[in-house]
Parts: structure tokens; sequence; C-alpha cells
């Protein structure tokens, strides 16, 4: 997760799924494992016990991020992608109000915009 090319904004992330649900997770922003299900959470603790994998992991951030972040930065965060904007007006079902103007924006990228 980043929106910079600063590695202090970094968080480096790692998960494990199974059928589509998170079970555990690597957060660099906590510096350990973190379980989201029964299982997850005792992979977690045999994980956050093993000190050579959790300081492996911990050095992912630099190594794995820090090496490909200019790639990332200048593929990515660099584009951007207009939006479609409707604008129309409408009378509210109830309300004390004859009209009102309402704006959806859609197919936007990055969020910010």
């Amino acid at each position: 997760v980043f929106n910079s090319t600063e590695l202090k904004d970094i968080e480096f992330i790692r998960s494990a799924y199974y059928n589509k649900l998170e079970i555990f997770r690597f957060s660099s922003s906590l510096g350990k494992f973190v379980g989201y299900t029964e299982y997850g959470v005792k992979q977690a603790d045999y994980f956050n016990k093993d000190t050579a994998y959790l300081s492996s992991m911990k050095t992912q951030k630099e190594t794995y991020c820090q090496h490909n972040i200019g790639i990332w930065y200048s593929n990515i965060l660099s584009k951007s992608v207009p939006p479609t904007v409707r604008l129309y007006s409408t009378t509210p079902v109830s309300g004390h109000h004859p009209a009102m103007l309402v704006c959806r924006v859609y197919d936007f990228y990055p969020k910010q915009i």
C-alpha cells in the first residue's frame, strides 16, 4: 500500500486467503502477523514465534517495495482517468424542496479526484 515513492510511506502487506476469505496477514506497520479466523489466529501466533521468518518478513518491505517502487509509481500513480459525470434534477419523493440537483461521478482513477 503506497501513495508516494518514500519507503516510510509504504506499508507491506502479505495476506493468506482461503475460499476468498482472508485468514491472516503480515503487516509491516504492525511488524507482525495478525489472524482473522480461528485458524488464522493460530497461524499468526506460529509465525510470530518464528523470529527468523518474522525478521525476513520485516525486511521484505525494503527489499521488495524499494526495488519496485519506481516502476509502480511511474506506471500507476502518475496515471489518471477522467471521471464520467452525470448531473440531473429530480423531484424528491418527500421533503420540503420542489427539486433536488443530483451529481453522480463514476469510473475515475485515482480515487482522490
